[in-house]
Order: C-alpha cells, then structure tokens, then sequence
C-alpha cells in the first residue's frame, strides 16, 4: 500500500520546547565494546554507582530466618569489606498485577507494584533444547502449574526460539490462563547447535563406510575432500554456536528489560538443554567455543549480566532433560564413534557447571539430573518470598576492569547464606553510550515493553494528511523524572531520546524509527517544573488506513535506561 510513517516532530516538551534535537539511526553498532577496550582501566561516569545485593538467609531447613539488622551483615567485594549504605528486610506477596491507565491511554508500568510485591517470569528456551526434551519441559511445567502453584502467584511465560523472544502469556495471578495457553505451545524441530560428540561420530561411520569401497590412491583424493568438507563443517558448527549464543543473550536482555522496572527481587526460570557456551570460573568470561575466541561477544555478555543485576533478577536455570543415567546416542547416530561416550560425558558435565555458574552469579539455583523439574519451579517462587536487600555504593578509586567478586557473611550460627556471586566492570558496562545502538534497536523490536522508564502513551486528534491517502495521527508520551535522570555536576543535563516504531497486524515494519533527541542544561526554575510535572512529549504519524502497533521508546542517555510501550492503533 506504500505506507510510510512521516513523524512531524512539531514537539512540545515541557522545559524542553524549542531545542535543537537529531534523529539518530541503529543501522551500525559502535565499536567501543571491543576486548581491548574492555580490559583497559575503567572510565566512570560522574553518576554513583549503587549495587544492590539481595540476599536469602534460611536455616538448614531452607526456613527463611527473621530480625536481622544491618550490622548482623558483611559484604565483601574481592575479599574487602563495604560499607553498607541500604538495608531492608522484604516480605513480598503475591499481590494481584494491574495495568495503570484511561480509555486511550497504554502504560508500561503497574499501578499496585510496590517494594513488597514479586513475580516470576518462565522462559522455554526451545533454541539450545532437543525436541523431545521440549515436550518433557511442558510436561514438568503443565505438572507445576496444575498441582503446585500459589493460586495468586504472579507468573509469566516466554518461549525462546530463532525468531526471538515470544510471549506465551504476560503476568497473570490465574495458573488455568497459563495452563490454556501451554497447551498451544508448540516445539522447535531444528536445534541451534550440534552436540559435539554427535558430530563426531557422524563423521566417524561416513568415513568408515566410504573408506570400505575406495581404493589407496582415491582414498587420498577423497581424503583432502573430507577433510575441507569436514572444516567446512566445522565453520558452520561455529557460526551456528554463535548464533545461538547471540538469540539466548538478547533473551534474557530483554527479559531483564521487561522486568526491571519491577520493584525487588525476580525470579527467572530458565528450562532448556543448557546454554549454548562455557564460562571460566575464575574469571566469569565466555570460554572459546571450538575455533571461535567469542572475543567480540563478550560486550554483550557483559552487557547481559549488568542488566539482570539492575534488574534484580535470580537465574533458576532447569535442565529438562530430566535424569541421564546413561550416556545414549540419538536416533541420528547409527554407529557411535570410538570417543562418543567420553565426549558427551565431558559435555554433560560442562553444561551441568555452566548452569551451576549462571545460577551463583545472580543468586539463583540450578537444577539438573532430576525427572522432578516442578521442584525447581517451586523453590524459585519461595526464594523471593522473603530475603534481605543489602546496598553498597562501588569504590570508584577501584579502576581496575573485569569480574569483581561478592560474598555476604552473617553473624550467625548454623545459617545457609545465598546472594549473587559477584558483576562485571568494564568500560562497556559502566557506560551507558557503548550500549545505545543495541538497546533501542532490541527495545523497538521487542514484543516486550521495557520497564526501567515509566511511560504513558495517549493517542490523540486525527486530522487529515498532505499525502490525501493518509491521516495525521497525533500521540503524546508522558515520562515522569525522578533525580537519576538529572545530572547536577554538569549543570543539571538532562538527555532523553523518544522514537516510535509502527508496524502493521502482520508484524511489517511500516517505515523506520522516527524520533528526536533532547540535550540540555536546565535553570533551577525548569528543573522544578521537570520534577513536577514530568516530560510531555508530542509527535505524529502520517498513516493510511489500516491497523497497526506503533511501539515507543523513551531512552534516558545520562543513565541508559530504556522505557517502552506498545499502543494498538486503527486508522479508518
């Protein structure tokens, strides 16, 4: 139909009216997570940096224990001791979820979440999990869901697959609405990435069956061909790995995205096969996968943990393959190789401590080599049930870059402590620019509506366009400012960027993103009027008669937090 959006930025933003602005562009990434970078001494902003740690402290009967104060605590980053600058003890509930707003009016927040609430968010990662494990997976969850879960509990559920993250259902209180809609999940045929082992025994019994019928000389000719088809293979091995490492750490970007405008501690049920890569203990970086260094994904990496620990969020990775007794090959390998047992017991291991490891980094529990993976999903929405919030403020002497490692004592006898193990510090972590690019993009694409900015878009008058074909469709995006997004030291700077994004009922992206972005240095007189009544920013979409979802994204550029909402929209 020709559709196009033409965004008349004729804005009015309340102390902002009459500012210059750009319209930036996410077609390249910048280049300043690169490893070199990321192992230089850390550039800080001039913002503080509180990192917050929750923490759960039961008896040995996973009992949570009660009364403790501040000073009952010690918390050390590389083995010194902080100054605890935030304590609370938390009691949440599983309150009723609702979505704040007026006829015409679409919100990205809630209008009854407070420090006392929880929520549980379920992933089915369909990308790094065998098909029939799939079904083993809803089985377990359909079990949890029917039998086990609070009738009032907060959960969502999520599948991950090649085209991205999908919501199965957003936040409901009522296990049947979840159960209704796992029943129309369906599984992925193709997995991401082959198992190492499988691969070589493939390649094992090809070679046997065609050594049986070549002579000396052709099995020389053949060789050169099997072996460049073999490195072919094993490119393509490669780049299937790092695909798969891309789609699963995008997920849980925007997962952390969506959940972090949630007050307290998160719960993120993972249930897969594993992930698709391995982490050093010592140091927390991805391991080389096979030829590949991974070095240009380590930003990413990194970026993926910074934004599960702004966010809150506990890993309850589940590994739904249930109890492996027995190492046995699949269908697809009709005569194991010589080394297939030994293979696949080493790769069993590895990804059972790869999921040990992303669980003690944030604070969560991994559960694997069990066929009751309700259990798992049980024990994830007790933990945050009640736990302790401890808050420190990050030395910023300390310029030295990488995984900085936590611990959390109490002073007391016979207690079991559990927070997460440690974050990262880099200059790609502490800089909110090195990440723009990637956040807008993922935050206009995303079915999901990003939570750290509260936004509310209403639509407005509809009048008609220049082009006869179309309408003039007027919105307008509230966001409220709190002093995070105001930066005294440089003379109260305040930078924000706004940009919508329509998309028709089919999923078609109708034009590219449109937008402005806010720089200024405010008076003291604007300042006061930005805190009280917030920003108000006004656009337009020149559209043609259809039905759409426009979404818009609000990004603060001081602190790099990102809010998002989706409105439906029918032009006639």
């Amino acid at each position: 139909m020709g559709m196009s959006i033409q965004c008349k930025l004729a804005c009015c933003i309340l102390v902002f009216a009459g500012l210059a602005g750009s319209t930036p562009t996410f077609a390249k990434a910048r280049n300043k997570g690169k490893d070199k970078d990321n192992n230089a001494d850390v550039k800080f902003t001039s913002r503080t940096e509180l990192v917050l740690v929750p923490t759960l402290v039961t008896d040995k009967s996973g009992g949570h224990i009660t009364g403790l104060k501040k000073e009952d605590f010690t918390v050390l980053e590389n083995g010194a001791e902080q100054k605890i600058a935030t304590f609370e003890e938390i009691v949440s509930n599983s309150q009723r979820l609702s979505v704040p707003g007026k006829p015409n009016e679409f919100s990205n927040s809630l209008a009854d979440s407070s420090p006392g609430g929880r929520v549980t968010l379920i992933v089915l990662d369909f990308i790094n999990t065998p098909y029939l494990d799939q079904t083993n997976a809803r089985k377990e969850l359909l079990k949890y869901l029917t039998e086990s879960v609070d009738q009032r509990e907060p959960t969502a559920l999520y599948t991950l697959t090649r085209s991205g993250i999908h919501v199965i259902h957003d936040v409901t209180t009522d296990p049947r609405v979840l159960v209704a809609a796992l029943h129309r999940v369906k599984g992925d045929l193709l997995q991401m990435v082959d198992k190492e082992g499988e691969v070589e025994a493939i390649n094992e019994v090809a070679s046997r069956d065609r050594n049986a019928v070549l002579d000396a000389a052709v099995q020389s000719e053949e060789g050169k061909i099997r072996g460049m088809l073999q490195d072919v293979e094993l490119n393509f091995q490669s780049f299937e790995q790092r695909v798969a490492i891309t789609y699963t750490l995008q997920g849980m970007q925007q997962v952390a995205q969506a959940l972090a405008g949630f007050p307290g501690r998160k719960s993120l049920i993972w249930a897969g096969g594993g992930f698709p890569f391995s982490v050093s203990d010592n140091t927390m970086r991805l391991a080389p996968a096979g030829r590949d260094s991974l070095v240009d994904v380590l930003p990413m990496y990194e970026h993926t943990w910074q934004l599960l620990n702004n966010a809150q969020i506990a890993l309850y990775p589940l590994d739904v393959k249930g109890l492996q007794v027995a190492i046995v090959p699949s269908a697809t390998v009709l005569t194991p190789g010589s080394n297939y047992e030994r293979n696949m017991s080493s790769q069993l291991l590895d990804t059972q401590a790869t999921l040990q490891t992303f669980a003690s980094m944030t604070g969560g529990r991994a559960y694997f080599n069990s066929n009751d993976l309700a259990r798992g999903f049980r024990d994830a929405v007790r933990d945050s049930a009640q736990y302790y919030m401890l808050g420190y403020y990050l030395d910023r002497s300390n310029i030295k870059s990488g995984w900085r490692k936590l611990a959390v004592k109490v002073k007391r006898d016979h207690v079991q402590v559990r927070a997460r193990s440690g974050f990262f510090v880099t200059n790609s972590t502490v800089d909110p620019e090195s990440s723009r690019n990637a956040d807008m993009s993922s935050a206009l694409q995303s079915p999901l509506d990003y939570t750290s900015l509260p936004v509310v878009a209403r639509w407005d008058k509809i009048e008609p366009a220049r082009d006869p074909a179309k309408k003039h469709v007027n919105y307008q995006l509230h966001l409220a400012v709190d002093p995070t997004m105001v930066n005294q030291s440089e003379n109260n700077r305040v930078a924000v960027e706004f940009f919508a994004l329509a998309k028709t009922v089919e999923g078609k992206i109708v034009d590219s993103p449109s937008g402005q972005r806010f720089d200024s240095h405010l008076t003291a007189e604007k300042l006061a009027v930005l805190r009280d009544a917030g920003v108000v920013y006004r656009g337009a979409l020149d559209l043609a008669p259809g039905e759409y979802t426009v979404r818009f994204v609000v990004r603060d550029d001081l602190s790099g937090r990102i809010g998002s909402v989706a409105a439906p929209l029918k032009v006639e």
